[in-house]
């Protein structure tokens, strides 16, 4: 009872102390407002941009899917590790073979993505939508807002067409109303009755969905023989215990089982192509294409911080080594060393508090800016958002670093003799000594990782520079571009999809100004085409090659003349080779240069699939054409394209080009009314010129670079800011020294030569350490790379000149100072 009475006095005087303590920082801060202004913007920067960058780390990487036992969905996928191929959707041919053979799972669904033309004739709008099989509600273990969703019957062809709604499309288009039940939802020319509405939460499997519609396939995609065919996301929920590692070692043992027991072609074909089926956690697939980007940016940030953290507790330092008197009267007159340090950690607690409360503002604006960036990499995730997770995050951090920052004033304080902080008041004492030299050992840190974030974004600079200096192959200049999508009325026969071609060609080619006019079914450098295995007649690659490959591009034969693409050898397409029953293909360079070395390529002959039947069935090569990376100018699998004429087939979308001198701007205007008048129902989307689109294509790269080099940016200022501030700093203390040189005789300019090579000293020392840093770290980044070593000589030469470069523009202010100090001055006032 006593100790209990005796720890209530203490535990008040404890709370009084501190608001005391909290009382005096608010108005020392507010005294000294130009070094509190500096602080705050630095940590506000600093704190900022590290919970922006965060907040995206989280949301994608590590904020687990909002639906029970996340760790339990998986996705089963291919890949082809010889063809360059590391992550290809599964089929259905795998489908239904696992659903009955593999037993690591409690149920697998199919699931893909598409856009459905959504209205009546007139009004016709492309709506982003899933097709998907009954067990993907069942794998992701949610129920429906209002009404049902669909069972695995309505799978099956013929079955009634019904429609599941996303919630937020359910709000915003119908109000929430549960009268939408029975309702019909007109997409592709079909009635689909809306039997319910799906949770929120399964738009965090891919935010860009407003409906769900059933999955359902003709017997014939069955077949085994297309059981390497790149087709339908395949998902599954993993039976409780049953680890991601044991459902991969069970599709091994399947996958060798197949193949065993298949003819010999099945077995080459694997063995030549790296063919493997693989099982993943979902979530860890969705986020791989970004992973390293993420990293980095979260690196470099962190580094940033960093250097933020060192100024504000360099500035800190000199300001409570300036204070030593002020410090030296409150220990004389019974203040402890405790008391003294709770103060300076007081401060800067307070100093991080406020800071953090700008940095969130900050972290506002910067995660709106990297959302954008994001949503361009990762369409099906959701933006991330600050969350009392993050919030949390930052509220870590402001304690981390307002301990980082307040320990070092403190540690001085408390290793610094009272009793000489009483009478050395002068100038030039020890402890200033001390303080200069560790201010000098936080400025060389802060230039040493200054120079390691510039050299990363000097490297993404110089990839990003090469990325643009490869030949695209075509001439973009005068191109426009825009896609249609097709309703089902023009995809219903053969006959149908010819004549819808053709009207569009036709419509293309009277727009005023057009010179040439061509249809695609792709967008040079937008990616997404479909690889395809073929078979040489004959094969002159050596045993063990791995299985040939390309990228087929299907196009009509005015594409080369309007996107301007150059014939190596031999010819390119004629009208006359539309004509059906023509086998006959245009490869590019790298088709020839692989499997034509040292010969002619045309006149060569190859098919896609198996060898044909009959020696007439081979399909010829009329003709050779420069390079053009369709897949982005970063495409990693290293296979060529084939470009082959557009003979027949029944697309559900077509790609217009035209050349012309008029302004983008009219032309799509005036393709917009030539198609409206073919059928009001065909709408155009994605339209524009070509060279933008082919400039969106280093999106995400140029946006990498962009925020590295901001973070590079703050730090260089911040660096320059510290040799500043210390160099400042140390004219101040020694003013004497200046002036006693002065005196016997050293010139101005030696006397700012004296100060300029201490800035110099400090920054070199930083500039070495920091690239033996680089060196090391740089090798992390080989994957953001192109065409650059992470070890490159130019870029490290360049960074280290910027950087002594500002290191001598920081030291002149300072030097200048020192210069101008007049020895009579200085001496009358020691």
């Amino acid at each position: 009872m006593t100790s209990q009475n005796a720890s209530a006095p203490t535990t008040a005087r404890i709370w009084t102390g501190s608001l005391t303590d909290l009382r005096h920082a608010f108005r020392l801060l507010w005294k000294s407002r130009g070094i509190t202004a500096t602080t705050l913007l630095t940590l506000a920067l600093g704190i900022g941009a590290t919970t922006a960058i965060f907040s995206s780390v989280y949301s994608l990487m590590l904020k687990p899917l909002p639906y029970q036992e996340p760790e339990r969905i998986v996705e089963l996928y291919t890949s082809a590790s010889k063809a360059g191929l590391d992550h290809m959707p599964a089929n259905i041919v795998f489908y239904v073979d696992y659903s009955k053979n593999a037993s690591s799972y409690e149920s697998l669904g199919l699931w893909t993505f598409f856009y459905g033309l959504a209205g009546d004739k007139d009004s016709v709008v492309r709506l982003p939508g899933v097709r998907a099989t009954a067990e993907m509600f069942t794998i992701l273990r949610i129920q429906p807002v209002i009404g049902t969703f669909f069972t695995k019957e309505q799978n099956r062809p013929g079955a009634d067409k019904v429609i599941v709604l996303a919630q937020s499309y359910w709000q915003s288009q119908y109000l929430e109303s549960p009268e939408v039940l029975g309702k019909d939802v007109r997409i592709d020319d079909e009635n689909y009755k809306v039997i319910g509405v799906a949770p929120r939460v399964l738009e965090a499997f891919d935010a860009r969905m407003k409906f769900i519609v059933p999955l359902s396939w003709p017997a014939a995609a069955e077949n085994p023989q297309g059981r390497y065919g790149v087709g339908i996301q395949l998902l599954g929920r993993l039976k409780p215990g049953v680890t991601a590692g044991q459902a991969n070692a069970e599709a091994k043992t399947l996958e060798k089982r197949y193949v065993d027991a298949g003819p010999p072609q099945l077995k080459d074909f694997v063995e030549r192509s790296g063919m493997t089926m693989n099982v993943g956690g979902v979530q860890e697939q969705r986020v791989q294409p970004v992973r390293p980007t993420l990293l980095m940016l979260q690196g470099g940030v962190a580094f940033v911080l960093l250097i933020c953290c060192v100024n504000v507790a360099n500035l800190l330092l000199v300001r409570s080594n300036a204070r030593q008197s002020e410090l030296a009267i409150r220990s004389a007159l019974g203040a402890g060393r405790a008391t003294i340090a709770r103060q300076l950690l007081m401060e800067s607690l307070l100093l991080t508090s406020i800071g953090a409360a700008l940095g969130m503002g900050v972290a506002w604006g910067a995660l709106r800016m990297t959302s954008l960036y994001l949503a361009k990499m990762l369409p099906q995730s959701l933006p991330a958002s600050l969350d009392w997770r993050v919030l949390g995050f930052g509220v870590a951090l402001t304690l981390v670093v307002g301990l980082l920052i307040g320990v070092i004033p403190v540690f001085h304080i408390l290793r610094t003799n009272v009793a000489a902080m009483i009478q050395g008041s002068s100038r030039g004492s020890s402890s200033s000594r001390g303080v200069r030299a560790l201010s000098g050992v936080l400025v060389v840190s802060q230039v040493a990782v200054a120079l390691m974030l510039l050299t990363g974004a000097g490297l993404l600079i110089y990839s990003f520079a090469e990325a643009l200096r490869v030949d695209t192959g075509l001439d973009a200049t005068h191109v426009v571009t825009a896609r249609v999508a097709l309703t089902r009325e023009h995809r219903a026969s053969d006959d149908a999809a010819n004549k819808i071609r053709e009207r569009l060609l036709q419509a293309m080619r009277e727009v005023p100004g057009v010179s040439s006019a061509a249809l695609a079914l792709s967008t040079p450098f937008q990616g997404g085409l479909p690889i395809n295995a073929f078979t040489l007649e004959n094969d002159t690659l050596p045993p063990g090659s791995p299985q040939p490959g390309a990228f087929r591009v299907v196009v009509t034969p005015a594409y080369l003349e309007t996107l301007g693409l150059k014939v190596v050898e031999g010819r390119f397409y004629e009208d006359a080779d539309m004509a059906p029953g023509r086998r006959q293909f245009v490869v590019d360079q790298s088709f020839a240069r692989k499997f034509f070395p040292n010969r002619s390529a045309v006149g060569g002959r190859f098919s896609f699939g198996g060898r044909p039947a009959k020696p007439e069935d081979w399909p010829v090569i009329l003709g050779v054409v420069k390079d053009v990376p369709h897949n982005g100018v970063e495409e990693k699998s290293g296979n060529p394209f084939v470009y082959q004429v557009m003979q027949g087939g029944r697309f559900a979308g077509l790609t217009l080009f035209v050349r012309t001198n008029r302004p983008a701007a009219d032309v799509v205007s005036a393709l917009r009314e030539k198609v409206r008048a073919i059928d009001p129902a065909l709408p155009i989307f994605e339209a524009g010129g070509l060279e933008e689109a082919v400039d969106s294509s280093f999106d995400s790269r140029r946006a990498v670079m962009l925020l590295l080099a901001a973070f590079a940016g703050l730090a260089l200022f911040l660096s320059a800011l510290g040799i500043y501030g210390v160099l400042a700093y140390d004219v101040s203390e020694r003013t004497r020294e200046i002036g006693v040189r002065s005196a016997i005789g050293a010139s101005r300019g030696q006397i700012a030569g004296l100060i300029v090579r201490q800035g110099l000293w400090k920054g070199g020392i930083g500039v070495v350490i920091g690239l033996i840093g680089a060196a090391l770290l740089s090798r992390s980044m080989t994957s953001l790379l192109f065409n650059v070593k992470p070890t490159d000589p130019a870029v490290y030469a360049a960074v280290s000149l910027v950087l002594i470069a500002v290191a001598l523009l920081a030291s002149y202010l300072p030097a200048r100072r020192a210069s101008r100090i007049d020895p009579l001055i200085a001496l009358r006032d020691e």
